[in-house]
């Protein structure tokens, strides 16, 4: 998979290629459709996977980006993993967060 890891204030998706297609989807139409949404919010596509937040803008448009694909049914029911980079290059599971606080999100 193409992500670029440790960069701050990034973010990857990864969809399963099994789980697309059971459901109708190509991944690279996936991936597509991720950044027609999170471009509109100024974060930009640095891999096939992976979007670099808005320079000056980080906090507001990575974590939009974040939880809107949280709520789309056609990322969760495709998705692998969902991993985001703040300032301080930790990695945070983003799915892991999700089962935590809005596990009904998930469509396993």
């Amino acid at each position: 998979m193409g992500t670029v890891q440790g960069q701050p204030w990034s973010f990857s998706v990864e969809f399963d290629e099994q789980k697309a297609a059971q459901n109708g989807y190509d991944v690279d139409t996936l991936y597509d459709y991720v950044g027609k949404n999170v471009e509109k919010l100024g974060n930009v596509r640095i891999a096939r996977g992976t979007w670099k937040a808005k320079a000056g803008d980080e906090v507001e448009s990575q974590c939009l980006a974040l939880s809107m694909l949280s709520r789309a049914k056609w990322v969760m029911q495709n998705i692998k993993s969902l991993t985001a980079f703040e300032d301080d290059l930790e990695v945070v599971d983003c799915l892991e967060v999700i089962r935590e606080v809005n596990p009904e999100r998930l469509y396993v």
